[in-house]
């Protein structure tokens, strides 16, 4: 929903591109340092336990978020909706994972994926509704019923934790400070190398090439590190990391551009991006489901690399036709497109993932998995923000320079998914124990 009203706020409160969208950027990165946190403390402590707990806080901050009275304070809300946040995804797809079979982890898997596209397919479009009647701030008060809702379908479910390893969490604080810090420099260079000056920007350079290495250097003398890093040795989880990060990198850097320019560059309201951004999520909820069965009866490499052309397909298409008069059926094909790819390949390459790893690290797996899934996110919505902020506001050839670069970057997400298994072959304990491989 906060996609199409980005452009409201950003008017309401007179900032520029580039700080708007660190309303976008300081929630994924807080939910990309967050969520291996997030599964650890499931593992630890129990998944339901923390599920609920994150549903409660994260309700509390949505209230906050409409009553903010500034930028600032609707961002610091909006942080830490992400910070509690991060318990939910992790935990939920870890109960997932411990309630069904093996063999049925892809079509359980599809209709969680297919229940998070339908629900994106329907936030623009609720958005763009509500916007043309109300503030932006009712987005967040939406957020009430859905919430609360949420916890009754968890308490009618009762459903009973495996027997939690300890019963207090235990966290990697260096780490989280550590990471955080990278995530705001990499987001800072991104977003603001055409508006800040050249020292500082050189400032910022040099401290990403120092505190990167002192990062690394933390994580393996950490107890607990922040993430289980060792299950970036198992080819098919790093094949479906790289795959999820570069996906969801050109899906979230489009569906973000898309309302810039068709309130910029063509002068249309809320109501245009948010049927093309409804229309791309329709597809992705409708494939969602169906490539989970698929992936279960096929394999996972197939869809993933299907998944990784119509990415590639629809950038292209998006930088052959972006125009200023360009049609609307003319950029609704390529949302259908995009909404294709993320629809087949995401969830079988999840998939993949996860099921490579041990059980018993289901939530810190699920919320590696994640993490990824926001690098993408925190790398598209800073290098939108740098590329399209300028004085007079960007032209088409800008916007068309952008999405050259995804189609790039969405063939190096197809070279990933020729790294993914098929089937996997042996148990996961054997997979990250002895390096074995699957099918």
């Amino acid at each position: 929903m906060l996609a199409v009203a980005l452009p409201e706020i950003r008017d309401q409160f007179s900032v520029d591109h580039g700080m708007v969208t660190w309303l976008v950027s300081s929630y994924l990165i807080a939910m990309a340092v967050a969520q291996p946190v997030g599964g650890r403390i499931g593992d630890q402590i129990g998944r339901a336990r923390t599920f609920r707990i994150g549903l409660l806080a994260f309700l509390a901050f949505s209230l906050g978020c409409a009553a903010a009275n500034s930028f600032a304070m609707l961002v610091i809300m909006r942080t830490s909706q992400a910070i509690v946040g991060a318990a939910i995804i992790p935990n939920g797809i870890a109960m997932l994972r411990l309630s069904v079979a093996e063999r049925r982890f892809g079509t359980a898997n599809g209709i969680v994926g297919s229940a998070l596209g339908f629900s994106a397919a329907l936030g623009p479009v609720i958005g763009a509704a509500i916007l043309e009647t109300s503030s932006w701030r009712a987005l967040f008060l939406l957020n009430l019923p859905l919430t609360l809702g949420a916890l009754l379908s968890l308490f009618l479910l009762r459903y009973h934790d495996d027997q939690p390893k300890r019963t207090s969490a235990r966290v990697d604080p260096i780490g989280i400070i550590g990471l955080t810090a990278l995530l705001l420099l990499v987001t800072f260079l991104l977003s603001s190398w055409r508006s800040s000056e050249g020292p500082i920007l050189a400032g910022a350079a040099t401290a990403l090439v120092v505190a990167t290495p002192l990062f690394v250097w933390s994580q393996r003398r950490a107890v607990a590190p922040l993430a289980e890093w060792r299950l970036f040795q198992v080819r098919s989880f790093l094949a479906g990391s790289g795959y999820i990060l570069l996906g969801n990198l050109v899906m979230y850097t489009t569906l973000l551009t898309i309302p810039f320019f068709i309130k910029d560059v063509q002068g249309q309201g809320a109501a245009t991006a948010g049927g093309l951004l409804g229309l791309m999520s329709v597809l992705m909820a409708a494939l969602a489901l169906v490539s989970g069965r698929l992936s279960d009866l096929h394999g996972r490499r197939g869809l993933a690399l299907a998944g990784g052309f119509a990415m590639v397909a629809s950038s292209s298409l998006l930088a052959v036709v972006i125009d200023a008069d360009v049609a609307f059926y003319l950029l609704a094909l390529p949302m259908v497109l995009l909404g294709l790819g993320v629809g087949l390949g995401v969830g079988p390459a999840m998939t993949a993932a996860i099921e490579s790893a041990p059980r018993e690290l289901a939530g810190v797996a699920s919320g590696t998995i994640s993490m990824m899934r926001y690098f993408g996110s925190i790398v598209g919505a800073a290098a939108m923000s740098g590329i399209l902020s300028s004085d007079d506001g960007p032209d088409t050839a800008v916007y068309r320079g952008l999405f050259l670069i995804l189609v790039v970057i969405g063939v190096l997400a197809t070279l990933a998914a020729l790294r993914l298994h098929v089937f996997l072959t042996p148990p996961p304990e054997q997979v990250v124990s002895s390096g074995a491989e699957a099918t």
